[in-house]
């Protein structure tokens, strides 16, 4: 079996490795699809991923996912890798994890500001996490950040 992580952003896929490295698709360490076609996209990911690594088919591949806000791409993708998806993870706990991590950091203004990712700003409040417009005041930070705190 080969192990990816795969974190479901709006538009792109990011891939990593086993050793939560970025693995580069065709020279890019995302994937973009359409919205509406993810399903579709979702089976061009699997197919490159077999091609570059060599492997005899799509049934050796396992993926640790890491999902969206969009319940709706969650599924669409889980649909159509079936099998292949050992483990989920749920946005909303990694996003706390990390918010959390940060926010020991009070240069960092976590608690005021929140986080950027994805296109939408991220706050917690009593371990209730809020979901608001993209803010240019809050830190934005990149999927790998989220692996940190995958188990």
């Amino acid at each position: 079996m080969v192990k990816f992580y795969v974190v479901i952003c709006k538009n792109k896929f990011y891939l990593y490795g086993d050793d939560r490295k970025p693995v580069y698709i065709d020279g890019e360490a995302f994937f973009e699809y359409e919205t509406g076609k993810i399903r579709e996209a979702t089976g061009r990911l699997t197919n490159k991923i077999v091609d570059e690594n060599n492997l005899s088919n799509a049934n050796e591949l396992k993926f640790f996912v890491i999902e969206n806000s969009d319940a709706a791409l969650n599924d669409s993708f889980m649909k159509a890798q079936d099998n292949r998806v050992a483990k989920r993870f749920t946005l909303a706990e990694l996003l706390r994890k990390t918010i959390s991590e940060l926010a020991k950091n009070p240069k960092l203004y976590i608690e005021q500001f929140g986080i950027n990712y994805d296109g939408e700003c991220y706050h917690t409040e009593k371990s209730l996490l809020t979901k608001t417009e993209y803010s240019l005041l809050a830190l934005s930070i990149e999927p790998n950040e989220l692996l940190k705190f995958v188990d």
